[in-house]
């Protein structure tokens, strides 16, 4: 056993000779090493150093030597560590309490409940086209735009003529992965494209297809493969959704209770630049 080794075994040896708290782990200085103070530090470390183990305990009291020697140099009178100190106290009372208050809001039972109740407001927009795409950089000149209007324009007459839609976007398409499927996107959610792109494919019946446009990603062409439909959404696609919105209301309701029952006094008059707190 190496020296560092030895004098890290004598120190903890010394410290729990001292105390008769089983419970305690080891006494740095004024401080004591507890379980519950090994395991957060444990856990903190890494998922892989989750479990509490000796060579975790000899970093922990590494770490209270450290801040006994802080305090020794009469460090937490600082008032920038006093800021530090009370800020990482306060943020973890804070979400601490909003856990344990808001637990019963935010549980599968509420978010299922949430989710029978605003189904019908939770309907989306859906459709499924095929597009074709001509790529025009957001760099490209007006001479490159006119360019690829005019070549989505001559894809645009032979699709009226009666040329063969999916046939085209193999060969013409500049989206290489829709192409391979003839332009098929699959089923798309209003909000999950671009607003422009959507509200031209929308418009389209099952088989018609809609003359050149342009979005911010290229010129196009899009045939509707289905009727435009509304859809609700499964519960497992909005649950994170639904949780977000009922932890915000929870948490606004809370905060409400608490400043008709705590007494707050804001001084914002010693806000003005350059004055101390």
């Amino acid at each position: 056993m190496t020296n560092h080794r030895i004098s890290r075994a004598v120190l903890l040896l010394v410290a729990l000779a001292g105390c008769g708290d089983k419970d305690v782990l080891a006494v740095v200085g004024k401080s004591k090493v507890r379980r519950a103070d090994l395991a957060q530090f444990s856990a903190e470390r890494s998922r892989s150093a989750a479990k509490a183990s000796p060579e975790a305990l000899a970093a922990l009291i590494d770490r209270a030597l450290l801040a006994e020697g802080a305090r020794r140099k009469s460090l937490e009178n600082d008032p920038a560590i006093r800021a530090r100190i009370r800020a990482a106290e306060r943020e973890i009372l804070a979400d601490a309490y909003l856990d344990k208050e808001l637990r019963s809001a935010t549980d599968d039972i509420a978010i299922r409940k949430r989710f029978e109740d605003t189904k019908e407001s939770l309907k989306r927009r859906q459709i499924h086209v095929a597009h074709i795409v001509l790529r025009v950089p957001s760099s490209a000149d007006a001479e490159a735009k006119q360019a690829a209007l005019s070549k989505a324009t001559d894809l645009y007459s032979k699709l009226r003529d009666g040329a063969d839609f999916a046939g085209l976007a193999k060969t013409t398409s500049e989206d290489s992965v829709t192409a391979a499927r003839g332009g098929d996107l699959g089923p798309i959610f209003e909000g999950t494209v671009d607003q422009s792109f959507f509200d031209a494919a929308v418009a389209l019946k099952k088989g018609e297809f809609s003359k050149p446009f342009a979005t911010p990603f290229g010129v196009h062409i899009v045939r509707a493969l289905e009727d435009p439909q509304e859809v609700t959404p499964i519960f497992e696609e909005v649950r994170g959704k639904l949780a977000a919105e009922a932890r915000l209301e929870a948490q606004r309701k809370l905060l409400e209770q608490l400043r008709a029952t705590v007494k707050v006094k804001t001084y914002s008059e010693r806000l003005r630049l350059g004055e101390k707190p």
